[in-house]
């Protein structure tokens, strides 16, 4: 009964922040200087404008129209189908696509926060959990969460596919975990942290791990034959990223010393300076910073330690670092870790809650504007 009231309560918060962040943007947008030139027409008008925003359309145009292979509109390949298909369905009742993504995302995230809490919990304590939770809905970029993004989806299917491992239900823990990669490729790096399960559980044999393979593996098949049947190439979205968003490997290093080089020697203070340079490289940073502390608290054989330190990996080892303080949102255990190294101090806890509030209202504020934020 406790565990219940105690979900409960956080399923109230997590809908009343989610309430304040849209209302609160709102009335700072429309206080905007812009406002009277391109003018929101109304509540409802600012967030289906808010939630349609950059990656927002490319979604909602795969919901509408489905791949297509000519036009610039070609490139959406690399946006799995999943979400989309989601707000297909929805779509299917009458409802706008742009709101069929707000639903689903605020929906999924409400489901994420209280599975991830009822999966750190039995690790710490409840208000080390609780504390997770409020850093993830405060972060600078969490109103992502809240538009026609995939994230929510991706991390309630990152917590289901880990929270089941935990329970020993693989085949599900693993069709979860391939269900994630259809929402965002990056959820590959999912499956070596459920092998990593089944080693701590004693549960890893052949069968086991063979089973575990073909349930991760058939919602990524499904995406590679998209592919090929489009454009006769299984990994065709590779190239599209590769030619289209500068997703190339390179070494870690070279993509954040180049953020940072942005940052410093960009003369003009601009969007450019402290989001394409200071924002992408403190982000990559503190990801990298993060990987000693997650040695300390969890030692090498932790499912959470192998996912932070793959997916660290996988979106620092470009030569042009994008998005990184977007891609911290897919990565729970360093919010878990970040949970774990202040909770026990008091002042720093309410320092970094007042400056990440400032910074995501004023992250939010250019993304509403239409201004690129990450």
């Amino acid at each position: 009964m406790g565990k219940f009231l105690t979900e409960r309560k956080l399923a109230c918060y997590l809908v009343a922040n989610r309430i304040f962040i849209f209302v609160a943007m709102y009335f700072w947008a429309i206080s905007s200087p812009i406002q009277k030139i391109f003018p929101f027409k109304s509540f409802s008008d600012f967030v289906l404008t808010f939630a349609h925003r950059w990656d927002g359309n490319s979604y909602t145009f795969i919901a509408t129209h489905g791949y297509v292979t000519f036009g610039p509109e070609k490139s959406f390949i690399v946006f799995p189908p999943l979400y989309p298909l989601f707000i297909k369905f929805l779509t299917l009742f009458g409802v706008n696509p742009t709101l069929s993504g707000v639903i689903i995302s605020n929906a999924c995230f409400i489901g994420a926060m209280i599975i991830l809490f009822k999966l750190i919990e039995p690790d710490y304590h409840k208000k080390l959990a609780i504390l997770a939770i409020v850093l993830i809905s405060l972060f600078p970029t969490t109103f992502f969460f809240s538009i026609a993004y995939p994230e929510s989806l991706f991390v309630f299917l990152f917590a289901l596919s880990f929270y089941l491992a935990r329970k020993r239900k693989y085949l599900f823990s693993g069709l979860a975990g391939g269900l994630a990669v259809i929402t965002r490729p990056f959820g590959i790096i999912i499956f070596p942290a459920l092998v990593i399960y089944l080693f701590i559980q004693r549960d890893l044999n052949i069968k086991k791990l063979i089973l575990l393979s073909i349930t991760f593996g058939l919602p990524i098949l499904s995406y590679l034959l998209i592919n090929y049947l489009l454009f006769g190439n299984p990994f065709a979205f590779l190239e599209f990223l590769k030619d289209n968003w500068q997703k190339s490997f390179a070494y870690p290093w070279d993509g954040i010393l180049a953020s940072w080089k942005r940052g410093i020697f960009t003369p003009e203070l601009s969007n450019y300076k402290f989001f394409v340079g200071y924002g992408e490289a403190i982000a990559s940073t503190l990801a990298w910073i993060s990987i000693p502390f997650g040695i300390k608290y969890w030692g090498l054989k932790s499912p959470y330690l192998v996912y932070l330190f793959l997916a660290t990996i996988l979106f620092t080892s470009t030569g042009f670092i994008l998005s990184a303080p977007r891609y911290l949102l897919s990565i729970p255990p360093f919010f878990i870790l970040f949970a774990k190294i202040i909770d026990s101090n008091k002042i720093v806890k309410i320092l970094w809650m007042v400056l990440s509030v400032v910074l995501l209202f004023y992250i939010s504020y250019e993304f509403a504007w239409g201004h690129w934020t990450f």
